[in-house]
């Protein structure tokens, strides 16, 4: 497959970057935007708690945050469209799709999932086991009772945007643009993993140093893996997209069992 002939490769989108119609501003703006959204909303409903009389507000507020995601994530699909057509590209090539090379694409997929096995949850569960010496204990800080009914929506509206916001954010349009920008692919890789990883500590921050550090580095060897694969193989990206969904499917039901008040089961 012939990867610079993509639309969205950096090959492509090199002129675009050298004539301004893809300005670099715009691309700074879309790597940073997940985390300033998702710590703007926490932040402001944490003021809401706060005007209520809790003590607690900033812990009270990172309660809500697979709302800030999703939000955050509709925010994210609503941009690439938005600037896929300022850039002559349709969303799909933002996240390579390509009916074409599904054969090698479907090896590259199988690849990713073995791996995803062992770096996507096992370096969470040993980093709190150091953290606090025991795996599950920043759980409970993690997942925290909300009214059931504000859970419900999130079965369908969390795993489905997330599937089409995060990974196509980071590396179906900041990746691509960095490196059509000249900057070395290994640094982009570098760079846009450190903050697909960092992000999660904005998400649902708390004043507790080792439960935000615990966040923040997690899910940074998964985000390294997943930059490394979409760099040699850009048409897997819907592939891990599926299973991105599959991974955060679950999310809701734990929320779910803590308000409930039950184990979570991790």
């Amino acid at each position: 497959m012939d990867v610079a002939s993509l639309p969205n490769s950096a090959e492509s989108l090199s002129p675009k970057v050298k004539t301004g119609q893809v300005p670099m501003r715009r691309v700074w703006g879309m790597l940073a935007l997940r985390s300033a959204l998702t710590f703007t909303l926490l932040l402001l409903v944490a003021a809401i708690y706060k005007l209520a009389g809790s003590q607690d507000a900033i812990a009270a507020s990172s309660a809500w945050w697979l709302w800030f995601v999703t939000i955050a994530n509709f925010a994210c699909i609503i941009l690439m469209v938005h600037f896929a057509r300022k850039e002559g590209l349709r969303l799909k090539e933002i996240y390579f799709a390509n009916r074409s090379s599904w054969k090698g694409d479907l090896l590259w997929f199988l690849i990713f999932s073995a791996v995803t096995a062992v770096v996507a949850m096992p370096p969470g569960t040993l980093l709190a086991g150091l953290l606090w010496g025991d795996p599950n204990f920043p759980n409970a800080m993690l997942f925290q009772p909300i009214p059931e009914l504000a859970i419900f929506p999130l079965f369908v509206l969390m795993p489905v945007s997330q599937a089409l916001a995060e990974l196509p954010i980071y590396w179906g349009y900041v990746g691509p643009r960095l490196q059509a920008a000249g900057m070395n692919r290994w640094l982009v890789i570098l760079l846009v993993g450190m903050v697909l990883s960092v992000q999660h500590m904005f998400f649902t921050f708390q004043l507790d140093w080792r439960f935000d550090l615990w966040l923040a580095i997690k899910f940074l060897p998964f985000a390294l893996w997943t930059g490394i694969v979409i760099d040699r193989r850009p048409t897997a990206l819907p592939y891990l997209m599926a299973v991105h969904f599959l991974i955060d499917a679950t999310l809701p039901l734990l929320l779910l069992f803590a308000a409930k008040g039950l184990p979570l089961g991790m």
